[in-house]
C-alpha cells in the first residue's frame, strides 16, 4: 500500500503481436485487453496496543504444520542457470526460438535474449525467464518464458517480440545518461533520498515505434504526500518522457477520500496426510553422497569453487559436509556451499583468526532442511587477504531423506501479545548480553523487525529488544506493540508461501523478510520500498496502525511480483500487481492464518482489505471490497468500466472479483453474469499464483492475465477440467474474454 501523488494517465503502449496468438480465444464481442494473449502457440510439437488506535484484539494463533493441507511434492524455486540442469534449460529455449523466431529477432536466440531466471516447478516443469535484448541493450519491458516439460522440451512460450529495426542504435544518442538523470530529476520536482539510477534500454513509444531511451529511477520514501520510486523512460535522442509511472504500491489519495465521505455519512456497509497402517514398516529413508578431490591451489584473493552432482531424489532431513581445505590463515576464508536450487549457506566467514586450515564435519541439517536434494551441489571457497594461501583438498557430501512419518515439532509457547492477532509466538534471537532481538532465524535467512523512529524509511532503523523474550507485555515499550503483528504477519506469509504454494520466500531462495514499523508520525500507510515493508501508525480516524495480516501479506506480496512477473506499476498491468497482492497477501494470508486457527474466523474476512485497521470507528469497513469491488465507491468491477478507472488500485477490482467468483461463486455486479460453485480457496490461490510467477510478464494485460490463469489452471488440473472452466467463467463475469 502506498498513498500515491495523483498522476496522469499512463501512455497506453500497444502490444507487439509477432509471437503472440491465443491458446483461448475470447468470444469476438467480449471487450479486449490492450493486446491478445501472451500465450504463444509456439508449443514445441504443438495493552499498549490500544496507543495505536487499534479497535480490538483477536484470539489466540498459533503456527503447526497445517493438517488440512496436502503441501506440494517440492518447493517450486529457481535455478542456477549456471548448473548442468539449469544450462540445458537455456540451451533447449534457444534452441527452439531460434527454430521459431530466428528472422524476427534478426540473429541468434542467445544474442537476443538474457536469461533472468530459471525455475522448476513442483509438477517437474522448468521455466526461462528471458530479457530481450538487441544490440547489447535490453529492450524494456519485453520478456519471453519458455516453459519445458519433465523431459526437457519446449512445451510452450509466453510472450511477444516483433522487428527492431537494424539501424535503430546506429546513431549515437544526443542525450548521455547524466543529460536523462536530469531531466527526470526537473520532471520529479524533489530531492531523491538514494542516488537515481539510469540505464540506456530500447523501448516502445505511444505509436508502437522503437527508440532508444533511458529508463531513469527517482526515489524518495519520505515525501508527505506518499512515497515514490518514479520511473521515467526518456528518448535518447529528443528528450521526450515516452512514459512515466510510481513504481511503488498501496493506497491511494482519492480511495481516502471515498472512505472519508463513507465515515462522514455514516455508513457501515469475510487433506490430511496418511500415516503408515497398524502394523506397516515405513519403507527405509532414502541416502545420497557425492565427494570430489579438486586438490585446488587457493590463491591469494582469489576465489575457488568445485561441483558435485548427487542423484538422490528426495527432499534433505540430514546433511553432513565432510571438509579437507589446508590453509595458513583460515581467518581469510569465505567458505559457502549453495545447493541445486540456488541457496546458499555460509560455513566459515573469515572465522578462525591465525590458525591453520579448516578440516572436519559440517552438521548443515537445520540450514537444508527440506531442500530436495538432486542436482549440482557448489562449494565455494574466496580468500580475502593478501600473504597466506591454501589448497581445497576434498570435500564429500551425504543426505538422508527426510522422514515424511516423522512428527511436527510442538507448537511454540504463544506468550506474545499482538494487537490484532491476540496472543502469538513471534520468535527471537538472543543476543551476547542476554537481551532478546526481533529476528526469527527459523524461516528462510530471517524474519526481522525494526523501529524506523518515525523517519520517512527504514534506511536508519533500529533493531527492537526486549529483556525476557516475552514480546508486547503491558510493562514493554509501547512502541513494540505495532512490531510483534508486522513480525508475526511476515511469518504467516511466508508459511503461506511455503506450506501452500511451495514457494521459499519471495525470490524462492528464502530472501529475508524485513518489516520497518512506525515510519512518519501519524502516517495512514504501508508501501514495499523494493528491499522491506515499511508500516505507518495511522492517524487513529482513517486508519489504525497498518501491520494486520492482510495489509502485510499485501506488502509482502508486491515484493514476490518484483522478484517474479514484475508487473510494471502502471495501466492494466499495474492493476495486476495491486491485485496480485490482494488476492495472495491480502484474501490468501489471512485464509491460511484462518486454516492454522479457526477462531480468527470472527475477526477475519479474506475478501476484505483492512478491515481491521481501517476506520477503526466505522465497523464493517475496508478498504476494498473482493466480493463486491464497487462498495468502496472508488473501485471497478468490470471490464467494461476500465476507461473510466484506470488508476491500479480501482481497477484492481477487476481481477478481485474474478478471483473471488472463481473461489466462491457468486454474480458481477456490473454484469449480472453468475458463476455458479466455486472451485474453494486453495485452489483458487495456486492458480493465481502459478499464473503470476510462470506465466506473467512486466506487461501483462488483463486478457492476457485471464490466459495466464487458465494455462496455470490447466497445468495443475488439466486442460479439460472443472477449474479450467471456473476460471473461464469467472474472468468472463468480469468483462474478460
Amino acid at each position: 500500500m502506498n498513498i500515491r501523488r495523483p498522476e496522469a494517465a499512463p501512455v497506453a503502449v500497444p502490444a507487439p503481436s509477432t509471437l503472440s496468438t491465443s491458446s483461448s480465444a475470447a468470444p469476438a464481442a467480449a471487450p479486449r485487453a490492450q493486446a491478445d494473449s501472451s500465450f504463444s502457440s509456439l508449443a514445441a510439437g504443438a495493552p499498549a496496543a490500544e496507543r495505536l488506535g487499534a479497535s480490538r484484539s483477536g484470539p489466540h494463533v498459533a503456527l503447526p504444520s497445517m493438517a488440512s493441507f496436502v503441501p506440494p511434492a517440492r518447493l517450486a524455486g529457481p535455478l542456477d542457470p549456471s548448473s548442468t540442469e539449469g544450462r540445458q534449460a537455456v540451451d533447449a529455449s534457444m534452441d527452439h526460438l531460434n527454430l521459431r523466431i530466428g528472422e524476427t529477432i534478426q540473429g541468434d536466440a542467445r544474442d537476443a535474449f538474457s536469461v533472468k531466471s530459471v525455475e522448476r516447478d513442483s509438477l517437474g516443469m522448468t521455466h526461462v525467464r528471458l530479457d530481450r535484448v538487441h544490440d547489447g541493450l535490453k529492450v524494456f519491458p519485453e520478456q519471453i518464458i519458455t516453459h519445458l516439460d519433465k523431459d526437457g522440451k519446449v512445451k510452450s512460450v509466453t510472450g511477444e517480440a516483433q522487428p527492431i529495426p537494424s539501424t535503430l542504435t546506429a546513431a549515437p544518442p544526443r542525450l548521455s545518461a547524466d543529460d536523462a538523470t536530469k531531466a527526470a530529476l526537473e520532471k520529479f520536482g524533489n530531492s531523491c533520498d538514494r542516488p537515481p539510477s539510469a540505464e540506456k534500454v530500447i523501448t516502445q513509444a505511444a505509436d508502437g515505434s522503437y527508440r532508444v531511451a533511458y529508463r531513469v529511477e527517482c526515489t524518495n520514501l519520505g515525501l508527505a504526500d506518499g512515497p515514490q520510486r518514479q520511473n521515467y523512460l526518456i528518448d535518447a535522442q529528443t528528450g521526450e518522457v515516452l512514459k512515466s509511472w510510481n513504481q511503488m504500491g498501496g493506497i491511494d489519495l482519492k480511495q481516502l477520500e471515498a472512505a472519508k465521505a463513507r465515515q462522514a455519512e455514516g455508513a457501515a456497509k469475510a487433506g490430511c496426510v496418511e500415516e503408515p497402517g497398524e502394523g506397516e514398516e515405513p519403507p527405509p529413508l532414502q541416502q545420497a553422497e557425492g565427494s570430489a578431490e579438486p586438490r585446488a591451489p587457493i590463491e591469494d584473493n582469489s576465489t575457488v569453487t568445485s561441483k558435485i552432482t548427487i542423484d538422490g531424489d528426495f527432499k534433505a532431513g540430514q546433511l553432513t559436509l565432510d571438509l579437507d581445505i589446508d590453509h595458513t590463515w583460515r581467518g581469510d576464508l569465505v567458505v559457502k556451499l549453495t545447493s541445486p536450487s540456488g541457496k546458499e549457506v555460509v560455513l566459515s566467514n573469515k572465522e578462525g583468526g591465525s590458525d591453520d586450515n579448516i578440516k572436519g564435519s559440517f552438521d548443515l541439517s537445520d540450514a537444508f532442511d527440506g531442500e530436495p536434494v538432486k542436482g549440482e551441489w557448489t562449494l565455494t571457497v574466496q580468500d580475502t587477504a593478501r600473504a597466506d594461501v591454501g589448497v581445497l583438498n576434498s570435500w564429500k557430501l551425504k543426505a538422508i531423506e527426510k522422514d515424511p512419518n516423522e512428527p511436527p515439532p510442538p507448537p511454540p509457547v504463544k506468550d506474545d501479545t499482538s494487537i490484532y492477532a491476540g496472543q502469538v509466538a513471534v520468535g527471537a534471537t538472543k543476543k551476547p548480553d542476554g537481551t532478546w532481538k526481533l529476528l526469527d532465524k527459523t524461516r528462510g535467512q530471517g524474519v526481522e523487525t525494526r523501529d524506523a523512529m518515525n523517519s520517512g524509511s527504514g534506511s536508519g532503523a533500529r533493531e527492537i529488544t526486549d529483556d525476557n523474550n516475552i514480546w508486547g507485555e503491558a510493562t514493554d515499550n509501547p512502541r513494540n506493540a505495532a512490531a510483534v503483528d508486522a513480525q508475526f504477519g511476515a511469518q504467516t506469509t511466508y508459511d503461506f508461501y511455503k506450506d501452500v504454494l511451495g514457494r521459499d520466500s519471495i525470490d524462492g531462495r528464502g530472501e529475508k523478510l524485513v518489516n520497518n514499523v512506525h515510519i512518519n508520525s501519524n502516517y495512514v500507510n504501508a508501501f514495499w520500498d523494493g528491499t522491506t515493508m515499511n508500516y505507518g501508525d495511522g492517524d487513529g480516524r482513517q486508519a489504525s496502525v497498518l501491520t494486520t495480516l492482510d495489509v502485510a501479506g499485501h506488502e509482502i506480496t508486491h515484493g514476490l511480483t518484483e522478484r517474479t512477473a514484475g508487473l510494471i506499476y502502471s495501466g492494466e498491468s499495474g492493476g495486476l500487481n495491486e491485485a496480485m497482492s490482494d488476492i495472495l497477501g491480502g484474501a490468501g494470508v489471512e485464509w491460511y492464518a484462518m486454516q492454522q486457527n479457526p477462531e480468527l474466523a470472527d475477526k477475519l474476512d479474506p475478501f476484505k482489505i483492512g478491515e481491521q485497521c481501517w476506520t477503526p470507528g466505522t465497523p464493517g469497513d475496508a478498504l476494498r471490497y473482493m466480493d463486491d469491488p464497487t462498495k468502496d465507491n472508488y473501485s471497478i468491477d468490470n471490464y467494461r468500466n476500465y476507461p473510466n478507472q484506470t488508476e491500479v488500485h480501482g481497477s484492481s477490482g477487476i481481477a478481485n472479483n474474478a478471483f473471488y467468483l472463481l473461489t466462491q461463486g457468486g454474480t458481477n455486479r456490473t454484469s449480472g453474469i453468475e458463476v455458479t460453485d466455486g472451485i474453494g480457496m486453495e485452489k483458487g490461490l495456486k492458480i493465481y499464483a502459478r499464473a503470476l510467477t510462470t506465466y506473467m510478464t512486466p506487461s501483462t494485460t488483463f486478457a492476457q492475465a485471464r490466459e495466464a490463469c487458465i494455462q496455470a489452471a490447466s497445468d495443475l488440473y488439466g486442460a479439460d477440467s472443472v477449474e479450467v472452466q471456473k476460471v473461464k467463467d469467472s474472468w468472463h463475469a468480469v468483462g474478460v474474454g
